[in-house]
């Protein structure tokens, strides 16, 4: 059966279990990772040079120079359509509302008298964003780091994406980088950027930190480089997982599934449908596994060029898996840990609690995942590969740092000095024992 005809997957027991298995923990790429480091070797000794070679091997152009200039970014911006223009603006706002509640302040604790501890927040003070190309523009991405980085307090921002035919990144992602104030913006993409940014060229100075996603080869810079500059997280390949019941529409789990497709062939798609018995005693699962099918394969042939042929690779490798149970499709779901989790369920709000793993969770029908990738508030740069086990999404903490600060009075330290040399002797670390008693060998000393 062709892709057109809705050839996605229909799994149920050890079928199911292995397909989740699988997509739970994609394999690694070695041939790929050794590509990346010799890229990240091209860059380190030959700097812009190197960035402007690998550039026209991987994306097909040619930067017209490596730092886009700052009035360039400014005319871009004028030009974007009104309509557009406010899209960006209200994406913006929400964004901005969301992130700006998130706490960058924590009161102090009095551990015991004398002893008074607290931890203040820092931003970072230079940062690289990454902002995909090639297949499309994404200026939401641009937003997605920018915004929060602003509100934590960042103060140099540097963005990377890659130049298109025109020799500089797209107009929507220049227009984004003027409209957030963004003064450092430089036309080189994917592993080659990564390596820009951490290792710094004679144009692009190194960063402290590096935020955005990217596909396979941008992510495995990311990680490749984690030694010489910090990474938020490995963000991409896209993921969704839908958790629906028999009461959800058919076309609406398909539309999520398709829309998550067409990022790329190597996006991760499913649909748990749990055990939902009619009155009669029977299960409508795999007639809504069917229609789900179809309704997939409807959508599927209104896309055309490539993302229909992304689409149709991401769906054949998807799967819709017909859990036996509702235990076991919050089993799944939660083994999946995918990027995006719509629940499409009758008791959505209930089921949330459940959930452990997902970079971001969509409660009911009417929360398309697109609601947010673009301006819901929330942030759509998320783990993947499993990671949301461990790693959540992007934040306002991930631009600044915690200091942690302790002040002790005498009256603190000597009700502490036991415990102290205690442990340190015991490690034996005799001066850290010593460091303690020192502060008492005399009477008095300084406040």
């Amino acid at each position: 059966m062709s892709i057109d005809a809705g050839s996605i997957p229909v799994l149920s027991g050890t079928e199911a279990m292995e397909w989740v298995g699988a997509a739970g923990r994609p394999a690694r790429d070695l041939e790929r990772e050794c590509a990346v480091r010799a890229i990240i070797e091209r860059v380190r000794d030959g700097g812009d040079r190197a960035l402007v070679e690998l550039s026209e091997r991987f994306d097909g152009a040619r930067p017209t120079a490596i730092r886009v200039p700052n009035d360039r970014c400014q005319r871009a911006l004028e030009a974007v359509e009104p309509e557009r223009l406010e899209a960006l603006t209200v994406a913006k706002r929400n964004l901005e509302r969301f992130h700006s509640a998130q706490p960058r302040h924590e009161e102090g604790v009095d551990v015991l008298p004398g002893v008074r501890a607290w931890r203040e927040f820092r931003a970072i003070d230079r940062i690289g964003v990454y902002a995909p190309g090639g297949r499309a523009a994404y200026p939401s991405s641009v937003l997605m780091a920018v915004v929060p980085a602003r509100i934590a307090g960042v103060r140099e921002i540097a963005v990377c994406c890659p130049a298109g035919a025109s020799g500089e990144p797209p107009a929507s992602v220049l227009a984004a980088c003027a409209l957030l104030g963004v003064d450092e913006v430089y036309a080189v993409g994917g592993a080659h950027a990564i390596a820009a940014l951490a290792l710094g060229t004679p144009t692009i100075r190194r960063v402290d930190k590096i935020f955005g996603p990217g596909g396979a080869w941008v992510n495995a810079a990311k990680l490749a480089l984690f030694e010489d500059v910090a990474i938020d997280l490995p963000a991409g390949p896209s993921e969704v997982t839908v958790w629906a019941d028999t009461a959800a529409d058919p076309d609406w789990v398909a539309s999520e599934l398709v829309a998550q497709a067409e990022h790329g062939p190597d996006s991760v798609v499913a649909a748990v449908l749990s055990d939902d018995l009619a009155p009669d005693g029977t299960s409508g699962k795999e007639a809504m596994a069917a229609q789900i099918r179809t309704a997939a394969a409807a959508r599927l042939s209104r896309l055309e060029g490539a993302p229909r042929e992304a689409a149709a690779a991401s769906l054949a490798r998807g799967a819709i898996l017909v859990a036996g149970s509702d235990s076991e499709g919050a089993r799944w779901v939660n083994q999946l840990a995918t990027e995006h989790l719509s629940l499409q369920r009758r008791d959505a709000e209930e089921v949330v609690g459940s959930v452990r793993h997902a970079g971001s969770v969509f409660v009911g029908g009417y929360a398309p995942v697109a609601a947010g990738d673009y301006c819901s508030g929330t942030n759509h740069v998320l783990p993947t590969g499993g990671r949301a086990r461990a790693v959540s999404g992007l934040s306002v903490a991930d631009f600044g740092r915690w200091i942690q600060v302790q002040r002790v009075d005498r009256e603190g330290l000597a009700a502490l000095a036991s415990t102290i040399q205690v442990l340190a002797e015991w490690e034996g670390l005799p001066a850290h024992a010593a460091s303690v008693r020192a502060r008492f060998e005399q009477p008095g000393g300084p406040e």
